[in-house]
């Protein structure tokens, strides 16, 4: 990838949106983890945590 001359400002925070789909393939995958993101409201938050619960369960049904 190139590179651009220009200085910039480093970026602390980016904002992102995801299909929810994609977002439980990348957890169920372990390319992404819970604690490398925050929801920005509740309901993204319980949607989430319902995402989070259902891996979690079918990684303990694979024991």
């Amino acid at each position: 990838m190139k590179q651009s001359n220009a200085t910039t400002k480093p970026i602390d925070i980016i904002h992102l949106s995801f299909d929810p789909s994609t977002l439980e393939s990348l957890i169920r995958s372990g390319k992404l983890h819970a604690s490398d993101f925050n929801c920005l409201d509740h309901s993204s938050k319980r949607g989430v945590w319902a995402m989070l619960r259902s891996v979690a369960a079918g990684k303990i049904q694979l024991i």
